[in-house]
């Protein structure tokens, strides 16, 4: 997931440099491990990434809003309507929890693969 998720987010502008890019990864991860904790994002997303970033959460939030916005200035709106078959981001900014969860929702069967691959042999 990781790779295809680089290549993804490195087409809208959004490089391993930025403080939100690991920020945003990891909440993309934990959410697409279980999409419920969108609906309690700032607990149960936000504060397990701050946890294991060592950020503030605050810091955590600011980063991740970030890269929504640089998602969003570099021809966003097309990526994320080729990935979720809506043309609706055309005429407004998603919230940080839609795009995590986008995200979440594309990448969810590879992450399933690669912890599947990673766990080995029961």
């Amino acid at each position: 997931m990781k790779q295809n998720m680089r290549s993804t987010l490195q087409s809208v502008g959004v490089f391993r440099h930025y403080c939100g890019y690991p920020h945003f990864v990891l909440a993309v991860a934990i959410a697409a491990e279980n999409p419920n904790r969108l609906q309690n994002i700032r607990k149960e997303i936000y504060l397990p990434v701050a946890r294991l970033c060592h950020a503030e959460l605050a810091n955590v939030e600011k980063n991740i809003r970030t890269v929504r916005d640089v998602i969003m200035r570099n021809d966003g709106a097309a990526l994320l309507a080729e990935m979720t078959g809506c043309s609706c981001w055309k005429k407004r900014t998603p919230y940080p929890k839609e795009i995590i969860g986008i995200f979440a929702e594309h990448f969810a069967d590879e992450l399933k693969r690669e912890n599947l691959l990673s766990s080995g042999p029961s």
